[in-house]
């Protein structure tokens, strides 16, 4: 095995996985990928059930060749231990004395059962951080309930609100939800790794509910729930994306393109169409054309379709996109994998390893690219039991020494903290969702987060679509983003999107296009331990404030750029919110209804929440390594390139089989499930079965026994052949309930299933409240509301909002007079030239 290397951030940290499926794995994949040693604990025989998932080659199975098992295991060893018997149960105990963190994803309780829970391993080793992944949370009401992807997606999620109107809602792609909780574990993980010594914390217990890791997701969740709050409207399945037109997914001579061209960027359009007269035609601008659905009709049918069909989807979009539009290709994956100009100019984007059973094969690569030797795929994932040797072999490696000796360390520099980033101080210029999500982890986690804002530009899309909007227009818009619809006379400190990010933040303005600017700024980067931004690929070289720059003031400063595409390439200038990234990289072509064009797509930001996770987890990995080197890193992140693993077992098929994905509404490879509406108001219940036994349970639930031995669901095989006759059945049952009752009633059955939780049920659900999930938050000029918390809790680090959604500029005279100790005068000086205050400039829109 070749052995991670020092120059990797996670070098010399060891992990005990007993984790399997999707989400542990790919946490443990992740952390192993980075430099961490993995031993994988596997039962003898069968193994890992991702072993025998696929997609296979020539669909032949075979427990070697699983490629959703081989793409999350990389990088790390295999055992088989038998935790029913004693002397494995020892033989366990033995590799976690000399490892740093253990990894599970059991139903809860079922570590404790052997002894290996973390409350029994702590007495023996206070430091050990122990990362449980499951279902629901370790406690509450459902913490023994079973789920699956689209259970989880359907109660967690937003799906509710994906999908047509008219139609049932939609999933997402592959296996997003769980490929991110073990994003969301990785991140949480390496925050109680990081404060362990640094904060003198010690071990934790890590709870990573897969629930709630979507019910904080970024991606549209979060902001809908923020909005019920604020007006008290459930979100809908709607026909258009809510921004004016063009907007959504439009046909091109050879496929399809997504783009957002209506509303704040009419003019824009109007500008590329050459149609200049459009702007004063009150059918079609902003404010009252753009509400209007029979002006889209016209506009769409008679205009922009025409333009649409008489160009490829790369000749659009490179049109748009010079426009200055927000756009992506609606690529398929073999667009994405064999026909990619940007992952090749990025210096080849896969990464090939050659398994002893499997063959060689291309993998996804690293989530970021890092001016360091960081990440590598050093090996295949191991086949089952190939490194039972270490349980003999007094020479391994990791039998060497104790990473994890039985008495707590008392660390002698260490300053006593609460959290692990407390005295970290971060400059935080980020935009939109991904960046901002970012930084609200590094803030509740205790680092001082500053936020730089000018006074005199407007952060379209972040701080609101323009300062100061119009009240009726507000009053009318199909997405409604102010309390009680009302922008009040700050509408840049009211608004739901940015405020659902905004805790725990600091905020100070200053314009850093002047020489006075960048002179704050310069002081603020000497202090400071990192600075993140997600800006437009050129916006923060123009300014002058260029890595290189940044490090001669401060070597040990760490810089993070986060964009659609990544700081290289010849898309890296594109402009795009998240669901143009998924589009361009795959996931849009893979979501919708099979019997329907790219038009029923849903809006999925889900590539922001990914990244967002992503740019936290290099966060900490560039305090981790400047610990060691005292000096500071450059990471570039990609969106795209950041979510294509989790599309993994739909990539893998492509590699193995050459079958490229497409829509399969609710259908899934493995499992036969859907959602079927019960009594009420567009209440649906989510049910997957996973064999013929499951099936054989339903039937006893839903009074239909006389179905148990119906040859038509006789097998697995049987039932995906019979599946439409399946779901007339579960769609007659489900008419007929209400969708609380059928949700028990399927769970104590055996049944995974769940209720499609809008936002009302979210915020009354038992098993939220249960682990006290929605706070709440008295924000000035906003009121008081709840807010959704944080998507795994760390058991010596309570979540905690120590400051309410930040307002604009609030915090200057702390910042200046304080962080930067200016003099009075100074800072009055710059209060002249207008560089502080908490209100945009008269003449910004």
């Amino acid at each position: 095995m070749t052995r991670a290397t020092s120059s990797q951030p996670l070098h010399g940290i060891r992990i005990v996985d007993f984790s399997q499926g999707i989400a542990g794995p790919y946490c443990s994949k992740l952390l192993a990928d980075f430099g961490a040693e993995v031993i994988k604990i596997e039962k003898p025989v069968v193994g890992d059930y991702a072993r025998h998932l696929g997609p296979f080659p020539e669909d032949n199975p075979h427990s070697e060749k699983s490629g959703t098992f081989l793409l999350l295991n990389t990088n790390k060893r295999s055992i088989t231990l038998d935790l029913t018997q004693q002397a494995d149960r020892e033989t366990a105990l033995e590799l976690i004395s000399t490892s740093h963190l253990v990894l599970e994803s059991f139903r809860p309780g079922t570590m404790a059962k052997y002894g290996l829970d973390h409350e029994t391993l702590a007495k023996r080793w206070p430091n050990l951080i122990t990362t449980s992944i499951s279902n629901f949370g370790q406690t509450g009401p459902y913490s023994q309930y079973s789920a699956s992807e689209l259970v989880l997606f359907a109660m967690g999620g937003n799906m509710h609100a994906s999908g047509l109107p008219d139609r049932y809602p939609l999933k997402l792609g592959g296996n997003h939800v769980q490929f991110q909780a073990g994003n969301v574990a990785a991140m949480a993980s390496l925050f109680a790794l990081y404060g362990k010594d640094r904060a003198s914390l010690g071990g934790q217990h890590i709870d990573v509910s897969i629930f709630e890791t979507q019910t904080a997701s970024i991606n549209t969740r979060m902001r809908n729930l923020l909005v019920y709050q604020y007006t008290g409207e459930r979100t809908r399945r709607t026909a258009g994306i809510g921004n004016g037109y063009p907007s959504g997914y439009y046909p091109c001579a050879d496929g399809y393109i997504s783009l957002v061209g209506g509303g704040p960027f009419w003019a824009r359009t109007v500008n590329l169409l050459g149609m200049p007269e459009l702007l004063e035609d009150k059918r079609f601008a902003p404010p009252y054309g753009q509400l209007d659905p029979d002006a889209r009709e016209e506009f769409e049918t008679e205009i922009w379709l025409p333009w649409c069909l008489t160009r490829t989807k790369l000749e659009a979009v490179a049109e748009l996109q010079a426009a200055e539009i927000f756009s992506g290709a609606v690529n398929t994956l073999d667009d994405v994998i064999s026909n990619n100009p940007q992952l090749e100019a990025r210096g080849g984007y896969f990464a090939r390893l050659d398994h002893p059973v499997a063959g060689s094969l291309d993998y996804p690569g690293a989530p970021m690219l890092i001016d360091q030797p960081w990440w590598s795929a050093r090996t295949p994932a191991p086949t089952l039991g190939q490194d039972n040797s270490i349980l003999t072999d007094t020479l391994n490696p990791w039998s060497a020494g104790s990473a994890n000796p039985e008495k707590s360390l008392e660390q002698v520099d260490a300053v006593k903290r609460k959290k692990p980033l407390e005295g970290i101080r971060i400059i935080d210029m980020t935009v939109v969702w991904a960046g901002p999500y970012a930084t609200m982890f590094l803030a509740d986690m205790g680092a001082e987060v500053i936020r730089v804002e000018p006074l005199n530009i407007f952060p379209s899309t972040t701080r609101g679509q323009m300062a100061r909007p119009n009240p009726d227009v507000e009053r009318q818009s199909p997405a409604p983003n102010y309390p009680d619809r009302d922008p009040g006379e700050r509408p840049w400190n009211r608004f739901a999107i940015f405020n659902l990010h905004a805790r725990n933040k600091y905020s100070m303005t200053a314009d850093l296009s002047t020489p006075e600017g960048k002179e704050t700024f310069k002081k603020l980067v000497e202090s400071s331990d990192l600075f993140i931004e997600n800006n437009a690929v050129g916006s923060i070289d123009r300014l002058g404030l260029t890595y290189p720059v940044l490090k001669e003031w401060n070597p040990r400063l760490s810089m993070i750029s986060s964009t659609g595409f990544g700081q290289t390439g010849p898309w890296s200038t594109y402009r795009g919110l998240g669901l143009h990234f998924e589009a361009a990289f795959g996931h849009c072509a893979t979501i919708g209804y099979p019997d329907m064009d790219a038009e029923g797509i849903p809006g999925s930001v889900a590539a922001d929440a990914v990244t967002g996770v992503t740019v936290a987890m290099g966060a900490v990995m560039s305090l981790m390594n400047r610990d060691k080197t005292g000096k500071g890193t450059y990471i570039d992140v990609s969106m795209g390139e950041n979510f294509l693993p989790h599309l993994g077992e739909l990539v893998m098929d492509y590699m193995m089989n050459g079958r490229v994905a497409t829509a399969r509404g609710n259908r899934d490879p493995w499992y036969v499930q859907g959602v079927y509406q019960c009594t009420g108001d567009d209440e649906w219940i989510a049910i997957t079965l996973g064999d013929e036994q499951q099936w054989k349970l339903l039937c006893e639930v839903i009074g239909r026994s006389d179905l148990a031995m119906d040859q038509r669901f006789s097998s697995l095989e049987a039932m995906f052949s019979h599946h439409d006759a399946l779901d007339e059945i579960l769609s007659e049952w489900a008419s007929t309930m209400d969708v609380d009752t059928a949700f028990h009633l399927l769970q104590k059955g055996g049944i995974s299933a769940g209720p499609l939780l809008n936002e009302p049920r979210a915020f009354e659900d038992p098993q939220l409240r249960a682990r006290d999930f929605f706070v709440e938050i008295d924000a000035p000029e906003v009121g008081k509301h709840l807010y959704p918390s944080s998507p795994f809790q760390l058991s010596k680090v309570p979540f905690e909002v120590m400051k309410p959604p930040v307002r604009l500029g609030e915090d200057n005279e702390y910042i200046y007079k304080q962080v930067l100790r200016l003099t009075e005068d100074e800072y009055a000086e710059l209060e002249s030239l207008g560089q502080i205050g908490m209100d945009y400039h008269p003449h910004v829109a």
